[in-house]
């Protein structure tokens, strides 16, 4: 996630590990893996904990720290950029880490502890690293930023704006034809297979049977967010979650773990992984070269100043 931030180019997969289209733009059949249905590790189905579950593809990511380098990079070079124009960024921007794979929109709900507090308020696992406040830039030079304007007081805006230059420059040192979205489209392919699974389809009809015997009736895993999404009243700025969504959103918990569909789904997702690790093979290991040689080009940046 964190490249395709840094360098914004579109996604494409090779043909070997292209999906086809589903429809609207959504894949939902894939070329098959050499094992359609791969085994599933029996201790991660029992344990049912995606925080304690490593997965194989955040080997082929940027950690942490080596993200915050890339985007302090970024920051420097689009600074440089709109300094020309005579804009100054907000102070207190901070550059981003790595994005979290581990998030509500895998499984749904699945931590009891956030349940019993914030019900479905939020989807995404809280992640302080993410925050993008304050605004870097406003007024004018969100346009120049954005490259909205061809040109801005009689001088000319770069394609893109300074935001293309960022991605520009860093893309210096990236091979022709490199797809920085190769990596999260792994990830989103084994996301998706592991929801069509057959194994996981045959428990989410347990967890809905489950959740209908507490008096809730979701279509899947996904739908009580949206469900309770206007009912937390009328000041979106300080939204008032009831007791009955946080009660709602602890049966959902309960739901997952009692029918096994968690630690199923998460097995699933982990096999699907490893397995398109094994298919992908050595165009991965090439793939996070460019990464790291992506990352020391930001070091030599921030070296420069």
């Amino acid at each position: 996630m964190a490249l395709v931030v840094v360098l914004a180019l579109s996604a494409c997969a090779t043909e070997a590990s292209n999906p086809v289209d589903g429809g609207a733009g959504f894949p939902e059949t894939f070329v098959p893996l050499p094992d359609d249905e791969p085994p599933l590790d029996q201790q991660i189905i029992d344990l049912a904990d995606p925080r304690r579950t490593p997965r194989p593809l955040d080997a082929y990511r940027y950690d942490n720290d080596t993200a915050l380098i890339v985007s302090r990079a970024r920051i420097i070079i689009g600074d440089r950029c709109m300094a020309r124009f005579g804009f100054t960024p907000v102070p207190g921007w901070q550059p981003e880490g790595a994005s979290d794979t581990l998030n509500y929109a895998s499984y749904g709900l699945w931590d009891a502890e956030y349940a019993a507090a914030h019900g479905y308020e939020t989807q995404p696992v809280p992640n302080p690293n993410q925050s993008l406040g304050p605004i870097r830039f406003t007024g004018d030079a969100i346009s120049v930023y954005l490259g909205m304007v061809e040109t801005y007081q009689g001088e000319p805006v770069p394609p893109g704006g300074c935001q293309g230059e960022e991605i520009a420059t860093l893309n210096q040192v990236t091979p022709d034809g490199f797809d920085p979205a190769y990596g999260d489209d792994l990830v989103r392919e084994a996301s998706l297979r592991a929801e069509q699974d057959r194994r996981v389809v045959a428990l989410m009809e347990q967890w809905r049977e489950c959740m209908a015997a507490k008096g809730w009736d979701y279509p899947d895993v996904h739908a009580p967010f949206l469900y309770w999404s206007d009912k937390r009243g009328p000041d979106k700025a300080r939204p008032v979650v009831s007791d009955q969504e946080k009660q709602a959103a602890l049966d959902d918990v309960v739901c997952k773990k009692s029918t096994g569909l968690l630690g199923t789904w998460l097995a699933a997702e982990i096999a699907y992984q490893e397995a398109i690790v094994t298919r992908e093979g050595e165009r991965l290991n090439e793939f996070m070269v460019v990464l790291k040689e992506v990352a020391e080009y930001a070091k030599a940046i921030i070296a420069e100043g």
